[in-house]
């Protein structure tokens, strides 16, 4: 299994392009998509089931109520047992096939794909009249895409646009097709599959976010404007939905701030939206920052360039805070007290947050444990499917100490490689904040002069 991340809800948060994470920290936000009945309408059938012991009674509703307790607090894997008691035990029960969906959602919460798939799959095969037939081939498709298998995943895609075209599901499948042609660099088609999902459904925001990336690399300013603002015009129902809103603030505030005429006051207003607690709050300032600079209000740029060093200061935003601070003694044509800042933003800037070297090196770590993580997921999908008895619950503890290793040690790589992903996304702007603190350092350091209105965030 290849493991990546995509741009979404780990981007949200950290500007790259909205989709759903494999790398992001494992989440549950339920939304339409995702909800089952809960109301009492079903009543309180009793289902008979026979074991070792005899004949006895037992409502399914409650072990089903207590599987997805165990899944809403985040106990998966116990979850996942759980479920699978109620498939097992009563295979007639109308949730059945909720169950199975959840079962599977359990595993794939935990990056178990291999055994995720194999629920799905096995789902698909027994419950076609299902109503939760498109979510499983939905599923399917999101471990591909998680798994940078796009060929598979657009293969799937076509499956459910061409049976299940008026599912929620299709429209979760239009969603993770866009992120796909995103990635691909196949913009328009992007947007196309993007512009269909309408306000209200649980992909709204994460889609006009990816649509404002696509508008900017075809260089439609007015669009992208359009496709950022309409996720602030809309109110959040989440806390990720509060988090990507505050993204496309701080993106209007770029536009505004990069635009042929720019409007520095739009700008900084816009910037100043962003809630103190966004993950996007340091962007925001450095774009405060920006902003003062370029009006020349020089102590105010360093004012808040020194209080993004001193509150994020492991950041790659520090690292250009401390080059606005460089410029603003450039500008007074204070050159001793510019050598200082302009260093530090080189000195850090030299190197890419994550060598190549430390990622062949978590790559041969994490390929190296693969049989084992197919070893642990087989044996707990087998016992998965196993009613609780005394035997049963030997082998599963005593499973548990291997799954917990194997589970940390995917985790840890799939939180390395996020930061990757990071890494990556800041590339560009690492190489032009060490060239321009390296050229204006160098003119200080000579006493040559370089021209003021030179200075700007490309």
């Amino acid at each position: 299994m290849t493991l990546r991340t995509s741009f979404i809800k780990a981007f949200a948060i950290g500007l790259a392009v909205a989709c759903t994470s494999l790398f992001a920290a494992s989440s549950y936000t339920p939304n339409k998509y995702q909800q089952d009945e809960w109301s009492l309408e079903y009543g309180s059938n009793i289902w008979m089931y026979e074991d070792s012991a005899g004949i006895y009674e037992r409502d399914p509703f409650v072990d089903y109520h207590s599987a997805k307790s165990l899944f809403m607090k985040r106990r998966f894997l116990e979850a996942a047992y759980a479920f699978g008691v109620v498939q097992t035990k009563y295979p007639s029960f109308r949730l059945v096939d909720q169950a199975a969906f959840y079962m599977a959602k359990s595993f794939e919460n935990l990056r178990m794909h291999k055994a995720a798939k194999s629920i799905y799959e096995d789902a698909i095969k027994r419950y076609p009249q299902s109503d939760q037939l498109a979510k499983f081939h939905f599923q399917l498709m999101n471990i591909d895409y998680k798994e940078g298998k796009y060929k598979e995943a657009l293969d799937k895609y076509q499956i459910i646009a061409r049976n299940f075209g008026k599912s929620d599901a299709k429209v979760d499948a239009d969603y993770i097709a866009g992120q796909i042609k995103f990635e691909q660099g196949l913009y328009q088609e992007s947007i196309d599959l993007h512009a269909s999902i309408l306000p209200g459904n649980a992909n709204y925001f994460y889609a006009r976010y990816t649509m404002g990336f696509a508008y900017s690399r075809m260089n439609m300013a007015d669009e992208a404007e359009n496709s950022f603002r309409a996720i602030t015009e809309q109110p959040f129902s989440n806390k990720s939905e509060r988090d990507i809103q505050n993204a496309a603030k701080v993106k209007l505030g770029h536009i505004f701030f990069s635009v042929e005429k720019p409007d520095f006051v739009a700008a900084t207003q816009m910037y100043g939206l962003v809630q103190k607690d966004s993950p996007v709050f340091d962007e925001a300032m450095l774009g405060i920052a920006w902003c003062f600079l370029k009006a020349r209000k020089l102590d105010d740029a360093m004012k808040v360039a020194k209080w993004i060093i001193n509150n994020f200061p492991e950041t790659f935003i520090a690292s250009e805070a401390f080059l606005v601070i460089g410029y603003c003694y450039y500008i007074k044509k204070d050159w001793r007290n510019a050598i200082e800042p302009l260093s530090e933003a080189e000195k850090r800037t030299e190197k890419p947050m994550v060598s190549v070297a430390s990622r062949d090196s978590a790559r041969l770590a994490y390929d190296a444990m693969q049989g084992e993580l197919d070893s642990v997921q087989v044996i707990a999908l087998d016992l998965a499917r196993q009613l609780p008895t005394p035997r049963v619950e030997s082998k599963r503890k005593a499973l548990r100490s291997t799954f917990d290793k194997v589970h940390q040690a995917v985790e840890d790589y799939a939180s390395f490689m996020q930061r990757s992903i990071q890494s990556d996304h800041f590339e560009y702007n690492r190489k032009r904040v060490l060239d321009d603190a390296g050229f204006y350092l160098a003119c200080v350091r000579s006493g040559s002069a370089c021209a003021p209105e030179e200075i700007d965030p490309e």
